[in-house]
C-alpha cells in the first residue's frame, strides 16, 4: 500500500483489526505460482511469541489447499519456514465527493477503508493441535448462537477426528506487517461530519469505523 503517515496504524489497532476481521485472504508464491485462499483466523495471544507487542494467529486449510500453497513439501533448515502474506480487510466502501462541504467541495471520489497486509513466517500444526485450532475456530464463531443451541467440536470423537485428517492447522507468526485506516483525516471536520451522515443511512458500519478513528 502507499505509505502514508497520516492513515498508518500500529500494532495494536492491527491486532484489532484481525480480530473484527478475521475472514482473512492468505497468499503465498511457490514454486508452482501465486495462490490466494481465505479462510477463517484468530489471534492467539496466549503464544508465548505474543507477549511484546507481538501478533500470532492460528487458523486452517483444507489439505489440497495447503499442498497447493507448498506448506506439505520437504523444507531443508537452510530454507527456513514457508512465508504467507496475510490479508485483513476491515469496514470499506466508496466516498463521494458530493457529500464535500466548504473548501473540499470539487475534490475526486474516494474510497475509505482499514486494512492490514501480514508478512507471517507459517508453522505446519500436527494433528492434535489443528484439532484443537478447530475447536477453538468453531467455539469461537458458534458462541453468538449459544442461546440457539450452538454447536461445538468434540475433539475426543473419533468421527471429528478423521474428518479433521483433511485439513491441515498452521501458526502465522507475524515477522512485519503495512497496514492504514483511510478515514477522511484529510478532510476538514464539517467534511468528515457530512460524509458520517451520509454513510450512517448507507454504510453505517462504515460510519461506526469514521467515528472511532477520530
Amino acid at each position: 500500500m502507499q505509505p502514508n503517515p497520516q492513515y498508518r496504524i500500529g500494532i495494536d489497532d492491527v491486532r484489532a483489526l484481525a480480530r473484527r476481521a478475521p475472514w482473512m485472504l492468505l497468499v503465498s508464491h511457490p514454486a508452482a505460482g501465486m495462490v490466494a485462499s481465505p479462510s477463517p483466523v484468530l489471534v492467539d495471544d496466549e503464544h508465548p511469541d505474543a507477549q511484546d507487542d507481538g501478533l500470532v494467529l492460528v487458523t486452517h486449510l483444507g489439505r489440497a489447499d495447503a499442498r497447493g500453497h507448498g506448506l506439505l513439501a520437504e523444507r531443508s533448515p537452510e530454507q527456513g519456514p514457508p512465508q504467507m502474506l496475510v490479508v485483513v480487510q476491515g469496514e470499506h466502501g466508496y466516498i463521494s465527493p458530493s457529500w464535500y462541504v466548504g473548501d473540499d467541495r470539487g475534490q475526486v471520489p474516494t474510497w475509505n477503508f482499514e486494512m492490514a497486509t501480514l508478512t507471517c513466517d507459517v508453522e505446519v500444526l500436527d494433528a492434535d493441535e489443528n484439532l484443537r485450532v478447530l475447536h477453538r475456530l468453531v467455539e469461537h464463531f458458534e458462541g453468538q448462537y449459544a442461546s440457539d443451541g450452538g454447536v461445538r467440536l468434540d475433539i475426543d470423537d473419533e468421527g471429528n477426528r478423521g474428518m479433521a485428517m483433511g485439513t491441515v492447522g498452521l501458526r502465522l507468526r507475524v515477522r512485519d506487517f503495512d497496514a492504514k485506516a483511510k478515514m477522511s483525516q484529510n478532510k476538514s471536520p464539517e467534511t468528515r461530519a457530512s460524509v458520517v451522515a451520509q454513510l450512517d443511512a448507507s454504510h453505517p458500519r462504515l460510519a461506526a469505523r469514521m467515528r472511532a478513528a477520530g
